[in-house]
């Protein structure tokens, strides 16, 4: 039984072998997944590349002409899917190693010299729509690269701008620049300071995504808000300490902070961790943070006062009016709390006299109307001192009553 008679048995397996094929490749090549494509049409795609090669191999010749089609198609989809060049090599190797089995199991067992032809003239035919496949591949990522770029940098502006987003257009945008949109997802935001300017940005952005990109599960989503760099990424364990690691990375601006929303459990649901970790970032900023993450979950109560500036002023205006008229007062009530009501940690960081310590927080019991040191450790206090930290200098004042 010749090589034609196989090819001939094979053809009428072509279908069979696909649904081999696709069940070798499914969930174990990068990108061979529901994520990025839809099984049937992955099969419908193999089938033809199956039967593509034995017809080639019966003929004793390499594929041309409309053969080379299904092949060259195979490589525009997985560079529109996101699925890495690697996976398409694979799965041809995949395919050769099966046809191979195929055809010796076809009939009689082969001799030596026939196996060899047969694996020579498999392996030509194989190389010639694996080439294809990569040409097209490599073509169709150097043209899309840019659209699927503007597709990811639109969907992350959808996202953030907090407009009600249709599950089914997210997903296919989603499908289009090869993210999953069923997982878990949640948003990073990084800044620096106003006067940090553009150059420190994009050396910035950079570093952190040189640093993170790796530890992904997808491809990120980039975009922006203004001035803030905005990331949208598929959650997973640990991700915060990379980039608690990559903002401390040498090369790093100043006073960068990296605002870190909560997950959401889809892409479609991201929206509102992308407004947290702008909040996030907005109060880290403001705290003059330096190359730290700043988790939205640690600063509510910074969100909320910068969400209602007016009130915010207000509670700062009424607590600390008593202390006003001497901002020393303030600065060392603000110590004093944060050294844990400690008279020797606070003139230390003050740099003064312990005597001087405890002199301001006789005063300033008194002008509070505290009965002792641990009454200073009150909500409204807390609140007034960090709205007063959070709220920029120039900000209109309320006068209280």
């Amino acid at each position: 039984m010749d090589l034609t008679q196989r090819a001939q048995v094979l053809h009428q397996q072509a279908d069979e072998i696909a649904a081999t094929l696709v069940s070798a490749v499914w969930g174990h090549l990068p990108g061979y997944d529901d994520a990025r494509m839809d099984v049937e049409d992955l099969s419908n795609v193999v089938a033809l590349n199956v039967r593509a090669l034995l017809t080639a191999v019966a003929a004793r010749r390499l594929p041309r002409g409309e053969e080379l089609a299904p092949a060259a198609a195979l490589g525009q989809r997985r560079a529109i899917q996101g699925v890495p060049v690697e996976g398409v090599v694979a799965s041809w190797h995949a395919a050769e190693r099966e046809l191979l089995e195929r055809f010796a199991a076809a009939g009689p067992p082969l001799d030596t010299v026939g196996l060899i032809d047969l694996s020579h003239r498999l392996a030509s035919a194989t190389d010639t729509l694996a080439e294809a496949s990569i040409d097209a591949y490599r073509t169709t990522r150097t043209e899309s690269a840019g659209h699927l770029d503007q597709i990811a940098t639109d969907l992350v502006s959808r996202l953030a701008g907090g407009e009600p987003l249709d599950p089914a257009d997210v997903e296919e945008r989603a499908r289009l620049v090869g993210v999953p949109a069923q997982v878990p997802h949640r948003a990073a935001a990084i800044g620096l300071p106003p006067n940090a300017g553009a150059l420190a940005l994009t050396r910035a952005q950079r570093i952190i995504l040189d640093a993170v990109t790796p530890r992904l599960r997808s491809r990120l989503l980039v975009g922006a808000r203004g001035s803030t760099l905005l990331l949208v990424l598929a959650d997973s364990p640990g991700i915060a300490d990379a980039f608690a690691r990559a903002a401390t990375r040498p090369g790093v601006p100043e006073g960068l902070v990296i605002g870190l929303g909560e997950p959401r459990p889809r892409l479609g649901e991201a929206g509102g961790s992308c407004r947290e970790a702008v909040s996030a970032l907005e109060a880290g900023l403001r705290m003059r943070a330096d190359r730290v993450v700043v988790p939205f979950e640690r600063v509510v109560p910074e969100v909320l006062l910068l969400g209602n500036p007016l009130d915010a002023r207000l509670l700062a205006d009424t607590i600390l009016r008593p202390l006003r008229p001497s901002p020393a007062l303030i600065e060392t009530l603000r110590v004093f709390l944060t050294a844990g009501l400690s008279t020797r940690v606070t003139a230390q960081r003050l740099s003064i006299h312990e005597n001087t310590v405890s002199y301001r927080i006789r005063r300033i019991l008194t002008l509070l109307g505290a009965g002792s040191a641990a009454d200073l450790v009150r909500p409204d206090i807390l609140l007034a001192l960090r709205a007063e930290e959070l709220l920029p200098y120039d900000a209109p004042r309320v006068t209280p009553g």
